[in-house]
């Protein structure tokens, strides 16, 4: 099930105004999820709930636009903004990505396939570590004992 999969029709994103204490639901994203919100706050990335496209609100236009059409987890701004990074791990092909803001270029970064990374609540998850390098969770649980010595008293 795609992760923003809860709520097909909702309840989409909203901004809340903490000195007017107003909620104001940004127009056209009940079928959107995860928002991040840019380090320049102009614009906010989001995903759809079938996790299928990345999505980008200008804040000034108060326009959306399709960044990217492919399965989408855990999307991160880079430290500058001008990148958001993301995974697709739900994939039998997982990589991660990242698409430049300016000119929409898509870049492959790394293959995930054969990384045998945790898988919580909501997937496994990727993120950046503060120099923008791709951080995921490892699951080493089992699979890197490779010797055991039991003793029996």
């Amino acid at each position: 099930m795609p992760a923003g999969g809860f709520l097909p029709d909702g309840p989409g994103i909203a901004t809340y105004d903490v000195v007017n204490q107003k909620l104001s639901q940004l127009p056209d994203a009940k079928k959107l999820f995860s928002p991040r919100w840019s380090p320049d706050g102009r614009h906010i990335a989001a995903i759809s709930n079938d996790s299928m496209k990345l999505m980008l609100f200008d804040r000034v236009s108060q326009q959306w636009q399709e960044l990217v059409s492919m399965p989408i987890g855990y999307p991160s701004w880079s430290h500058d903004g001008q990148y958001i990074y993301f995974d697709t791990t739900l994939t039998d092909d997982a990589n991660f990505f990242r698409i430049r803001i300016s000119d929409r270029k898509l870049e492959r970064l790394v293959s995930l396939k054969g990384v045998r990374q945790y898988w919580g609540d909501f997937g496994s998850w990727t993120g950046l570590a503060p120099d923008d390098s791709p951080l995921l969770v490892r699951d080493t649980s089992s699979q890197e004992i490779y010797a055991l010595d039991w003793q029996v008293p």
